[in-house]
């Protein structure tokens, strides 16, 4: 490396010399445009070297969530084709917080006494690589939960009626049960976001019976870039960008409810959501009839 080095400089110097300029020295003019244009370059170039990395963690969350619907499809292959259910395909005292309760960092519980383990048995299948935040004992054991109509009590209404027609939606028991949208259209697993995640369940109370009253009773995740990595009944995944900037919300380290985080700020609370089309993208995505 010296070697190259005293080349390059030997052969500036031997160039400057023959063009009768000055070299012993840059000028300042010189110098201030070098450290301009390595700054530029700078931060042209972090948004490429941060990509490949959130590429990767974006990748293995979608692994992550293909796995888990692969096990609740094998589940329900070993059980008369009923769906497994959101309150126990993890044990049901993983309930997540941002208190010091063991719970929030025991992998364990989501290993033993739960439905899917027979199916998905390593650890680092529950975790979004891109959910670093941690909690007051160390770092939190699950990003994702599953969609709560199937085989869940979700809040039955028909006021949504993007067809012209009323909606009904309904908790889903069985295979048989996912007609309406079909299999490849409805959700199953996505990553929920930190201050939203508590129980198993991810909720949302499609097609609320009084229209302009909705409010998201659980929050999905964003941590891709504003995007949710999400899997379907039929075991595709994909990530999905949200369109709404409301959606993007920031972790604030507080538990979430009725359309707040700790009750002070809010997530589309007192909002006719029909103007969220990333509320309306999930409400589309959930089983119902006509």
């Amino acid at each position: 490396m010296k070697t190259v080095s005293k080349f390059v400089l030997k052969s500036w110097i031997s160039g400057c010399e023959s063009s009768g300029q000055d070299c012993t020295a840059f000028t300042l003019v010189e110098l201030l445009v070098v450290i301009a244009t390595t700054a530029l370059l700078a931060v042209m170039l972090l948004p490429a070297l941060a990509s490949p990395k959130s590429n990767g963690q974006a990748f293995q969350c979608l692994n992550n969530v293909k796995q888990l619907t692969l096990g609740g499809i094998m589940y329900a292959n070993d059980n008369n084709e009923l769906l497994i259910p959101p309150g126990l395909w993890i044990n049901s005292a993983s309930q997540l917080d941002w208190t010091a309760n063991p719970v929030n960092t025991n992998a364990n519980l989501m290993l033993s006494d739960a439905l899917i383990a027979p199916y998905v048995k390593t650890p680092a299948s529950f975790k979004c690589p891109a959910d670093i935040y941690d909690g007051p004992v160390g770092p939190r054991v699950r990003s994702y939960s599953l969609n709560g109509t199937l085989g869940g009590a979700p809040i039955f209404g028909s006021a949504y009626q993007p067809d012209g027609v009323p909606r009904i939606y309904f908790s889903a028991r069985k295979t048989a049960d996912l007609n309406t949208p079909g299999p490849a259209n409805i959700f199953a697993f996505l990553d929920e976001h930190p201050d939203s995640i508590n129980d198993g369940e991810y909720m949302l109370n499609a097609g609320e019976l009084t229209a302009g009253s909705e409010e998201w009773r659980d929050f999905p995740g964003n941590l891709h870039d504003g995007a949710v990595s999400i899997a379907f009944v039929d075991g595709h995944s994909l990530i999905h960008k949200w369109a709404d900037g409301r959606t993007n919300q920031k972790v604030e380290f507080r538990s979430f409810s009725g359309g707040l985080i700790g009750g002070t700020t809010p997530i589309n609370s007192n909002v006719n959501l029909r103007t969220c089309v990333d509320y309306e993208w999930l409400e589309d995505r959930m089983p119902y009839h006509y």
